[in-house]
């Protein structure tokens, strides 16, 4: 691919939505960029001296938290990322980004609070955007997208008690939360919803008819249902060089015990062990402790979820795969199920892969590399 067809540009965000060109021919170099489904993607490039559009006002265009960098490619977007951390060695800029998604990274809630009962989470995503986005000089011209889970969360306040080894125990149940005092990354908070009320979300850039970019949340609910038949991963024809698959023993388990919150004998917990188990190997079980859960609900979801994934050895990562017809670049998006078939000298492998990151360097190779996770892997809740 190298660089034909490729154009970077930079832009200013005012911070009330909208932005203003800073530099239509951005000359960058070593630019990576990543898109993530569900999570923060990002991007990084450097730059050499001897650019005088490169500085305005006596400083720098590229700006931490200010400049707006983009990836064109034959007309479309396809990466962008908002500049975070520039590294200076000598007269050369070192720059990374970070996507429209990853502005929530470590945001704290700041409003009086909010209570959600019998609440659509993806409702909860667009207040938690709405609040982000309403504070002064906190807006990033991100637009929320349509769609529903179908599901409800929040109920009616609840309180009690537990006894423990080390006395009594209190905890408080019922409405979704958000305030000052807890909340204090919402990124964090965006992603727990996704994975724990099975939802998939990406981040979509394009131009608009009078040349703005326009920047969109879009929400798959369980997930964006994709299974693409007219494309395909296949080894020794797209997808280059040799093929790795990875055989993990220590991934495997046919039973899972959930730990939760709580201490001792009456800490709350979750044993799962399928019958019958497979055959074919031995009894493991792995256990997997997280605090924040209590309720028997989930931690039965925690525990099916992890039996999904742990259930087969041969797994692939990530793939390099050529511009093909089997798979043209740019074919892709983010949450497609794609059919990958290869053969090792060890292992052979015929599965559907759910497409979780797209990755580009725009200047090494006619190709892009993405991270697979097999569908018969997924748990959806």
């Amino acid at each position: 691919m190298g660089r034909v067809g490729w154009r970077y540009f930079a832009k200013r965000l005012v911070g009330d939505g909208t932005e203003v060109m800073v530099c239509p021919s951005l000359p960058a170099e070593d630019v990576k960029f990543e898109n993530v489904l569900s999570g923060t993607g990002g991007m990084s490039f450097t730059l050499e001296p001897g650019w005088p559009q490169l500085i305005q006002g006596g400083s720098p265009i590229i700006s931490q938290w200010s400049t707006a960098v983009y990836a064109e490619y034959n007309g479309q977007i396809r990466g962008a990322g908002i500049v975070d951390s520039i590294d200076f060695d000598g007269p050369r800029i070192e720059a990374s980004c970070v996507s429209w998604t990853g502005y929530a990274d470590g945001m704290p809630y700041t409003g009086d609070g909010y209570l959600g009962v019998q609440v659509e989470p993806l409702d909860v995503v667009r207040t938690i955007w709405g609040h982000i986005q309403s504070q002064p000089g906190g807006n990033i011209g991100l637009k929320m997208g349509a769609g529903a889970t179908g599901k409800k969360i929040g109920t009616a306040l609840k309180q009690g008690q537990f006894d423990t080894v080390s006395g009594p125990l209190r905890y408080e149940d019922g409405p979704y939360k958000l305030n000052w005092y807890t909340s204090h990354d919402l990124g964090a908070e965006i992603n727990k919803l996704s994975k724990e009320q099975g939802f998939d979300y990406r981040e979509r850039h394009a131009f608009s008819a009078n040349g703005d970019v326009e920047h969109f949340l879009e929400f798959g609910a369980p997930n964006f249902i994709r299974r693409r038949t007219d494309i395909a991963f296949r080894w020794g024809v797209n997808v280059l060089p040799a093929l790795r698959f990875h055989r993990q023993g220590d991934d495997y388990a046919s039973g899972v015990v959930v730990l939760g919150g709580g201490e001792g004998a009456a800490m709350a917990h979750s044993i799962m062990e399928p019958q019958p188990r497979p055959n074919d190997r031995l009894r493991r079980v792995v256990v997997v402790q997280d605090d924040r859960l209590g309720k028997k609900e989930s931690l039965e979801w925690r525990g099916r979820a992890e039996l999904q994934w742990r259930k087969s050895l041969t797994d692939i990562d990530t793939v390099d795969v050529i511009d093909h017809p089997y798979a043209p670049l740019g074919s892709v998006s983010l949450g497609d199920e794609i059919r990958f078939m290869g053969r090792g000298e060890w292992a052979d492998l015929d599965t559907w892969a759910k497409v979780v990151s797209i990755s580009y360097s725009p200047e090494k190779a006619e190709s892009a590399t993405y991270k697979l996770v097999r569908t018969d892997k997924i748990f959806e809740r």
